[in-house]
C-alpha cells in the first residue's frame, strides 16, 4: 500500500511571507489584528452598593457581616473615601489541616486563647474600630500615588489613626498599605482602583492593624 505524505516546510514559507500552510489538511492560524483596550475602573454605584450587590461569589461575605455588626454601613455611602475591602481570607482562613490560619483576623485576634468563629465573639466597639482603620479619608489611587509612602488619615478614633499607602516600585506595581520599616503588618492589594461614585476601592486578602510609635 502506498501512503502519500504532504509536508510543509516552515522556514521557506516564512521567508516567502506566506500567512499559512496546509499540514495534514489543517491550516496554521492566520494573523488576527490585536485590539487593545483598557477596562473602565468606574462603576455606577456607591462602595456600599458594590459591597452588597448580588453576585455569584461571596468573597466579601464576612466583611458584610462585620460591617452590619459594627453598624458602619452608612460610612460606605459617604464621599471622598478610600475603602480597603477585605476578602473572606483576610478574616477567616483555614490551613490544610483544618486549623484557623493565624494570619487571618479571627486567628490573629484570639478569644480566650482560641480563634474566633464569628464577629459577635468580639466587643462591637472593637470591630467598629477595626473597620474604621480600613477606611481612609480622601481619594488615593493609581492616579495620585507613587513609589513613596504617603501618610493618610483613617477613620480610627484614636491618636494612632495614620496609615501609609504607596505603589510598589516593582514590575507588577502593586498597591501596598503600611509597608514601612518595623511595621507589624503590611498588605498588598489583590485588586485595585475600583472607582465607585463616592471614592475608590482596593481589595485585600489580609488586614492591617494600627501603627504604634
Amino acid at each position: 500500500m502506498i501512503v502519500s505524505h504532504r509536508i510543509c516546510f516552515f522556514i521557506p514559507f516564512a521567508i516567502l511571507g506566506l500567512e499559512s500552510c496546509d499540514i495534514a489538511g489543517l491550516e496554521l492560524q492566520k494573523t488576527v489584528p490585536y485590539e487593545y483596550n483598557v477596562l473602565d475602573p468606574k462603576i455606577n454605584m456607591t462602595a456600599l452598593e458594590f459591597l452588597y450587590q448580588d453576585r455569584e461569589d461571596t468573597v466579601f461575605k464576612l466583611m458584610q457581616e462585620g460591617i452590619a455588626y459594627a453598624g458602619l454601613a452608612e460610612e460606605y455611602s459617604k464621599s471622598d473615601r478610600t475603602f480597603l475591602f477585605l476578602t473572606n481570607d483576610a478574616i477567616l482562613r483555614f490551613n490544610a489541616n483544618g486549623t484557623v490560619n493565624e494570619a487571618s483576623y479571627f486567628g490573629f485576634n484570639k478569644v480566650n486563647g482560641e480563634p474566633a468563629s464569628k464577629w459577635e465573639d468580639y466587643p462591637v466597639e472593637e470591630v467598629r474600630e477595626f473597620f474604621r482603620y480600613h477606611i481612609i479619608q480622601g481619594f488615593y489611587s493609581y492616579d495620585n500615588l507613587g513609589a513613596e509612602n504617603i501618610p493618610v488619615q483613617t477613620l480610627l478614633q484614636a491618636d494612632n489613626n495614620l496609615a501609609y499607602i504607596k505603589i510598589q516600585n516593582a514590575r507588577n506595581s502593586k498597591l501596598r498599605v503600611n509597608d514601612i520599616p518595623l511595621t507589624p503588618r503590611f498588605i498588598e492589594a489583590r485588586s485595585s482602583n475600583i472607582q465607585p461614585t463616592n471614592g475608590v476601592i482596593h481589595a485585600f486578602d489580609s488586614f492591617i492593624i494600627p501603627l504604634t510609635d
